[in-house]
């Protein structure tokens, strides 16, 4: 059948036949429709249409691009290109700008395809490509690219999620920093950047937004807010890669330091943000990816594959961390955490503290624990070279109520200084108080009695415990996905310890943030190790395609072990906080124990006494004070037990790791170990 003859049975022209196979004007779909039916019904396809078909199946991909010097925008025409490489196309890239160009040159080439990079929706163009009656992708933002069958990105998605992750990082002054070139197409990650500040109890501050660009980096107003003490964000969201590189810059000529003055999230990803110094954290959509889905779209039409072309192609946002974030521990009352440097005495600062003849008691929540030992030998080791003594140290054995009866026999001893772990934030209140009543000055560990205020107390002492919860989240998630697992059970303290909870809610967020492909089944409380022990055999009964565990602390984690012995499930991996004998011998036997964050108790003991000695003698102390935590797995374990317990690692241990073969005993514990 010529075309003479398809012309005639579709009841057309010649020349609307013509237009229809080549697609060098617009045809009504009706007429287009007609025409195609009679040649799908023709035995054999025509010379014309063969010739034709070629075209569409194998030469010239036409992509139009209206920003070619942004990063995003040159890695996602890398994208397209890589992947109609690997089809046996060829691209032609043109700026979207010249319509008389793109006209000229598909009359000439008759390219199979168009895909329309932009970064603002053109109707003028979409009419255009309407008219040519050639299988078309626009490649866009959401809410500018409206019609279906298109690639889209949201931009909104990505700022929303840089956002909450620097504020659940610790962070609540972010500047959002866009392109001025660009101002258009930053309205959805301003929406996303604001919501998600408002959605955290931060309110937005039209302040704490700013364009950059190459020639002009920052203005005045811009150079003074973000070096000022009184008002410096603590973080900076960038929108693209260009302004990305300009903060760097901004950085480094103004002698500040990032991640520690300053924490950077860009929203773009470069090919080589890990190479930078330092290596840069990205919530961003892959431009590479969009470039690729671009032509696997493309494709879907030219083969009239229905489904897979009218739907959008949406891709998602990923975020990767790396060393341009910070993460701010935060104090009781929403206070940064300092580093314990800042606890500096000078020569004649020790003379007063030692001719003061001042007294201190230690009251612990437990104390038989190896975490508790070290707490108190580093406030001892102080102590001694400062002449402070220790009058008592006592032990409530988790007992709010002995709690108090000690702290009412410490009150007669009328020490200078109470060092002291609430057993209960409630409970034990009321002796707290009277205590600060009678001129006592109290020195707390990781909690602050309910109702406390900032002049009620000196100081309070923890481990950075978002960054303590972040690195056993990411040891847990790395080693799931390093081996193909991906079912979580969560078992967190259920009490209302600030420290404790601030460290759980951080394992929740890296392990649903920075591992979305794994899936956290469940999340349950628990009290004690006995409460930890039924929570575990509860849980896996309840869901036994559970494959790994995290457990608030090493205690429970040892009577999870227990429980996983008895089940037969030794299987599911765990990872926990600070280091315990068994927990480390378990670990060196290749046990279910895969990592764990350890705090580094000794020198918390160290910084509790310091903080003590400088209030004793008048000097003034930081309301919270965060020591960074300790990442330990199989590769450091004989280290890291050295820095953080202060003795050499035991006989048993080092055997272990050479035979991976622990002594258990018959209640199930690891030899030497139990508490």
């Amino acid at each position: 059948m010529n075309i003479k003859e398809i012309a005639k049975k579709a009841g057309v022209s010649v020349a609307t036949v013509s237009h229809v196979v080549n697609k060098t004007r617009y045809v009504s779909s009706e007429l287009t429709d007609r025409v195609l039916s009679v040649i799908e019904e023709s035995d054999g396809k025509p010379g014309f249409l063969l010739r034709n078909h070629k075209a569409l199946e194998l030469q010239v991909i036409l992509c139009l691009v209206e920003n070619v010097t942004d990063y995003f925008y040159t890695d996602l025409m890398k994208g397209i290109r890589t992947r109609a490489s690997e089809e046996g196309k060829r691209v032609i890239f043109l700026n979207s700008h010249n319509k008389g160009l793109i006209r000229e040159y598909i009359r000439l080439e008759k390219p199979g395809g168009l895909i329309m990079v932009t970064d603002r929706y053109n109707d003028d163009v979409l009419f255009m490509f309407k008219e040519l009656n050639i299988p078309t992708v626009m490649v866009g933002h959401a809410g500018q690219v409206t019609e279906s069958g298109n690639v889209i990105f949201d931009g909104y998605e990505s700022a929303f999620k840089g956002t909450r992750h620097l504020i659940k990082s610790g962070h609540d002054r972010i500047r959002f920093v866009c392109d001025r070139m660009n101002l258009h197409i930053f309205r959805r990650m301003l929406a996303g950047y604001r919501d998600a500040l408002e959605s955290n109890g931060i309110p937005f501050d039209p302040a704490l937004t700013s364009g950059v660009n190459a020639e002009s980096p920052f203005t005045q107003i811009d150079l003074e807010a973000a070096l000022s003490e009184e008002s410096r964000p603590t973080a900076w969201l960038s929108a693209t890669g260009t302004t990305t590189m300009a903060l760097l810059k901004f950085i480094n000529s103004n002698n500040l330091k990032c991640p520690d003055d300053i924490s950077l999230v860009s929203l773009h990803e470069f090919e080589w943000s890990h190479m930078l110094n330092p290596a840069i954290t990205s919530v961003a959509h892959d431009p590479v990816e969009i470039g690729m889905k671009s032509v696997e779209k493309l494709n879907d039409k030219i083969h009239h594959t229905a489904d897979a072309a009218d739907a959008n192609t949406v891709i998602p946002c990923k975020i990767t961390v790396r060393n341009s974030t910070q993460c701010i521990g935060r104090g009781p009352h929403g206070e940064k955490a300092e580093n314990p440097e800042v606890l500096h005495l000078s020569s004649s600062d020790i003379e007063r503290v030692k001719s003061g003849s001042y007294t201190a008691a230690i009251s612990f929540h437990y104390s038989g624990t190896a975490f508790a030992r070290l707490h108190e030998k580093g406030i001892k080791d102080v102590f001694t070279e400062l002449g402070v003594r220790v009058l008592v140290v006592t032990d409530a054995h988790f007992d709010p109520e002995m709690q108090n009866k000690q702290l009412e026999l410490i009150q007669t001893m009328k020490p200078d200084v109470l060092i002291s772990i609430p057993a209960d934030e409630i409970v034990t209140a009321q002796s707290y108080k009277e205590m600060a009543r009678s001129g006592v000055k109290l020195v707390l560990i990781d909690n602050v009695p309910h109702g406390f205020e900032r002049g009620d107390y000196v100081t309070c002492v923890s481990v950075n415990e978002r960054e303590n919860g972040q690195i056993a989240g990411r040891i847990l998630g790395e080693y799931l996905v390093k081996n193909g697992k991906r079912k979580i059970g969560l078992l967190m303290h259920g009490g209302s310890f600030f420290n404790t909870n601030q460290r759980d809610m951080a394992v929740e967020q890296v392990l649903t943030e920075e591992f979305p492909d794994l899936q956290i089944v469940t999340a349950q409380p628990f009290l004690n190790d006995a409460g930890a022990y039924e929570k575990c055999r509860e849980v896996l009964k309840q869901h036994p395609s559970i494959e790994g565990l995290y457990v608030s602390w090493e205690g429970p984690a040892v009577a999870v072990l227990k429980a996983l012995r008895e089940m037969n499930r030794e299987d599911v991996c765990i990872v926990t906080s600070d280091l315990d004998r068994e927990v480390a011998l378990g670990m060196a036997a290749g046990g279910p124990v895969k990592g764990l964050s350890a705090q580094r108790p000794y020198d918390q003991g160290r910084a509790v006494a310091l903080s003590a000695a400088h209030a004793l003698i008048g000097k003034s102390v930081p309301s919270f004070i965060g020591v960074s935590p300790y990442k330990v797995t199989t590769d450091n374990l004989l280290t890291a037990w050295q820095d953080i317990l202060r003795e050499r690692p035991p006989t048993e241990l080092v055997n272990a790791l050479k035979s991976g073969k622990p002594h258990i005993t018959p209640d199930g514990y690891y030899a030497s170990g139990r508490r």
